[in-house]
């Protein structure tokens, strides 16, 4: 439980991180590569980690769930997501998608994907990436920070 509360907290955080990026890019979001042991996603770009971590003083220290475990790792040598990807929390690639507007060749802003079909309060723009807080499909199991910028679950 305190585990799952001090990760909600940092993942409002991130929230706060990203606010910050868009208030400084004229709201527009930013295009990166949301997992970054996965090379080239978005060729040249930068991770949403070295995006978001410019605004913090505690460089890449809030990316960290107490309770971040790769539950099947596919490479030993890595326990957490936070030591593979730099981080615990997993960006929505729908914004990376979204994001670049081949016709003009910049990035669309923040309102324009708040128009889309989706609700802010029910777009998830970060996730754990595992439910680390309790069983898969219950309540509780996974923290997510909304397009609105709240924290909580899909469940609740």
């Amino acid at each position: 439980s305190s585990q799952r509360t001090t990760c909600a907290a940092q993942l409002r955080d991130v929230g706060n991180l990203f606010q910050m990026y868009l208030n400084e890019n004229k709201q527009r979001v930013p295009r990166v590569n949301p997992l970054p042991s996965h090379k080239p996603a978005v060729v040249d770009a930068p991770s949403i980690y070295e995006t978001l971590d410019r605004y913090t003083r505690d460089r890449g220290g809030g990316w960290k769930c107490p309770a971040d475990a790769i539950h099947n790792p596919p490479d030993p040598k890595f326990a957490t997501y936070f030591e593979r990807e730099g981080g615990s929390y997993e960006y929505n690639a729908f914004f990376n998608a979204f994001a670049y507007d081949p016709r003009t060749g910049v990035n669309k802003v923040w309102t324009d994907a708040l128009k889309s079909r989706h609700k802010p309060d029910k777009l998830k723009l970060f996730s754990d990436f595992e439910p680390f807080h309790g069983s898969a499909g219950t309540k509780g199991a996974m923290n997510y920070l909304f397009a609105d910028f709240h924290v909580g679950d899909v469940l609740e």
